[in-house]
């Protein structure tokens, strides 16, 4: 138990660096590309980002958010998304089909 003490404090600050970090590349790659689905990906990691500000703020500060204790898997689950957030930003895309031969 002492563990899970431990590292949320951890994962939770690695959760909301993550989400500023990849909202601002969204919102930055929507202004650059003019497409509104960077803008969509900006801002569903800033609701992540919210999400885990008021996990560490309850960390932090107990009782300070009522209700806004997260747990160990919320806060795993959040981690996720934004690690698949981000390789949707790296992932390279396919090249032109090819022609179907002859």
């Amino acid at each position: 138990m002492a563990l899970m003490n431990d590292v949320r404090p951890i994962l939770d600050a690695i959760a909301f660096a993550l989400a500023v970090l990849l909202a601002l590349i969204g919102f930055a790659a929507a202004y650059r590309y003019r497409d509104r689905r960077f803008a969509f990906v900006g801002a569903a990691l800033a609701g992540l980002g919210a999400a885990s500000a008021v996990g560490a703020l309850d960390l932090l500060w107990p009782g300070s958010i009522p209700g806004g204790t997260l747990g160990l898997v919320p806060v795993l689950l959040i981690v996720a998304a934004e690690v698949l957030f981000y390789l949707s930003f790296v992932a390279s895309r396919p090249g032109p089909p090819h022609p179907p031969s002859p």
